[in-house]
């Protein structure tokens, strides 16, 4: 009899753990659809389809004042049910210096500045200069834990600086798993392309 209760804790404790396992891979990540995006984040529908996102959401409206840097940091995530079961999410933050000053070389060399200091944070990651975007470009794979993937696009264009910041992870059933990088860095050149005009 007793032999029969612990067996019996036993089956619906292990089915209490498998069926928590099963629950959290087959949930979707995501919220609802979000707002309408600001021009300095706009995306093409085929791009957010390859990127696993269609959720708009401005974190930091640029200042309305008429000089000075303005600073537009946006993020676009999954909505739930539409996306996919795989969380994927693309910061961008743009700092525009084009009106910082009323001399437009001090202004493309506060963009170089603020280029410069982020690409310094790069030693020690796997960090190459990109060709063919804007006047400097740098792509930047931080060490990251094995069940993410992160990839950073820095480019420079005049007096305008883009961070692009694409991140995510295959979900599993005992654990999840890193995405190819590959795939995280052509979502994140494609994301520069649309964006750095």
């Amino acid at each position: 009899m007793v032999v029969g209760i612990v067996v019996a804790v036993v089956v619906l404790l292990v089915a209490g753990v498998v069926g928590k396992l099963y629950f959290d891979y087959a949930d979707e990540p995501g919220g609802g659809p979000g707002g309408e995006p600001v021009a300095q984040c706009a995306l093409s529908d085929s791009l957010k389809q390859q990127a696993h996102v269609s959720s708009f959401r401005l974190i930091q409206a640029p200042a309305e004042a008429e000089k000075g840097m303005k600073q537009t940091h946006c993020a676009w995530e999954q909505t739930k049910g539409r996306d996919g079961r795989n969380p994927r999410t693309i910061h961008v933050l743009v700092y525009d210096y084009a009106k910082f000053s009323d001399k437009s070389d001090r202004n493309e060399e506060m963009a170089e500045g603020n280029y410069t200091s982020f690409t310094s944070y790069a030693s020690g990651s796997q960090a190459k200069q990109v060709d063919g975007l804007g006047d400097q470009a740098m792509v930047v794979i931080p060490s990251s834990s094995t069940d993410l993937t992160e990839v950073n696009l820095l480019v420079r264009r005049g007096a305008v600086v883009w961070n692009i910041r694409y991140f995510g992870r295959d979900k599993g059933f005992l654990s999840d798993s890193a995405f190819p990088v590959d795939d995280a860095e052509a979502v994140a050149r494609r994301t520069a392309e649309e964006l750095v005009r």
